[in-house]
Parts: C-alpha cells; sequence; structure tokens
C-alpha cells in the first residue's frame, strides 16, 4: 500500500516518532473560513481553549487556506465539528457558553459519544464527539490560534465513512475533502505517517480505488 500511495512524491519521508500537541506558528488567522453566523468564529475559539479541536470539512477548509491548497467545496452552512477527549475536565464551561449563546440540546442530548447543541436564531449546529481513541491528543494541533485535528486523522475518518458505506450522501463531498487534505498533508511532508494510519485505521482498504479518488 504504502508504494502505491508513494509515488506521488517519491521524495517525501519523515521519521514521525512520538506525536504531540505542537504549535505551527502562522500569523494569517484572518482568513479563517466561510463564516455563516457571529457566532462561527466565537464558538471555534472557545472550543480550542476547551481542547476541543475543529475537526470535518470547516477544519479542512481552514487548513486549505493557511497552507494555500485548493479547496474543492464549500463548507457545510449550518454546523460545527469538533472532537475531544473524554472526561474533559473543560468541557463543562464549554457547555455553559454555549447555552449563554443561545444554543440547546438537541437529538438524544449529551451521550457518552456524541452531544448536539443548536442555536436556530442563528442557524448554526455544534456536534462534539467524544473519542476514546488512545492517543488522541497527539491528533491535535494549534494552526495560528485554532485547535484542530491533524489531516491524517480526518483523512482517514472520512476514508472509514467512505468504504463503510455508512453515508452515501456525503460520499461526493468526502472525496473532495480527501483530496483537498492529501495537499495539505503534503504540504506538510506528511504522506508516510498518512500511509501508516491507513494501514493501521483502514487496514481493508482498495488501494486501487483510493488511488483514483485522488486523482482529482
Amino acid at each position: 500500500m504504502a508504494s502505491s500511495m508513494a509515488t506521488a512524491d517519491n521524495n517525501k519521508h519523515i521519521a514521525m516518532g512520538k506525536r504531540t500537541l505542537h504549535i505551527v506558528n502562522n500569523k494569517n488567522t484572518n482568513n479563517y473560513f466561510d463564516i455563516y453566523s457571529p457566532l462561527d468564529i466565537p464558538v471555534t475559539k472557545m472550543a480550542t481553549a476547551c481542547l476541543l479541536a475543529l475537526n470535518g470539512g470547516t477544519a479542512t477548509q481552514f487548513m486549505a487556506r493557511q497552507y494555500g491548497v485548493k479547496e474543492r467545496h464549500p463548507r457545510s452552512n449550518n454546523d460545527l465539528d469538533f472532537t475531544t477527549i473524554p472526561k474533559n475536565p473543560m468541557l463543562p464551561f464549554f457547555r455553559d457558553f454555549l447555552i449563554e449563546k443561545g444554543f440547546e440540546p438537541v437529538k438524544m442530548g449529551d451521550g457518552e459519544y456524541l452531544m448536539n447543541y443548536a442555536n436556530d436564531k442563528v442557524g448554526i449546529e455544534v456536534d462534539i464527539m467524544i473519542s476514546w481513541e488512545k492517543g488522541l491528543l497527539g491528533n491535535f494541533f494549534m494552526q495560528g490560534n485554532i485547535l484542530l485535528c491533524d489531516p491524517c486523522f480526518i483523512f482517514t475518518s472520512k476514508l472509514q465513512r467512505i468504504f463503510s458505506g455508512f453515508s452515501s450522501l456525503k460520499k461526493d463531498s468526502d472525496i473532495q475533502d480527501i483530496n483537498t487534505l492529501y495537499d495539505i498533508i503534503e504540504k506538510r511532508n506528511n504522506i508516510e505517517h498518512l500511509q501508516d494510519m491507513i494501514a493501521e485505521k483502514v487496514p481493508d482498504v482498495d488501494i486501487d480505488t483510493l488511488n483514483d479518488m485522488l486523482q482529482e
């Protein structure tokens, strides 16, 4: 598998070693992502302060603009996705912030793995995934002043969804996102780490199909 994906650039190799939370110095934080409500940026900044990492399409768009790569589609206009660790002591403060800003619990309310809040007045939903994945903090990093999920982490999560057939409605946008994420990962010189994560998290992936998807 690794040799197939590596054909995109055989000169990029990096020894990852132990991965820890780290900061990328980049002062270009004016152009975050498409803004659809006055709460998009405040919620994202509070999430960062409370150790919730921006995930999904919004994180992909933010990183695309920071690293100067092609955006394949606009971000969803009604939700912000975050990921955090279990028993995050800052999570109650984030919930209080959301309620103070007019959000209310939706769907099944707070759960062990997922929390959903919505503010219908400004048209925004906040989805919080609580991940029990070992070493999760090693997949968080700071870009500018926003805490993000590592692009390799987002890539493999979207790849799992594509090949599981879990959501055919999002397949096209997921394929567009993994192309953008691949470009970001190349900019970060992390292709080898991506290969390792695919082998670990999506071992049954059809590599020929994946390489076809990455031609866009």
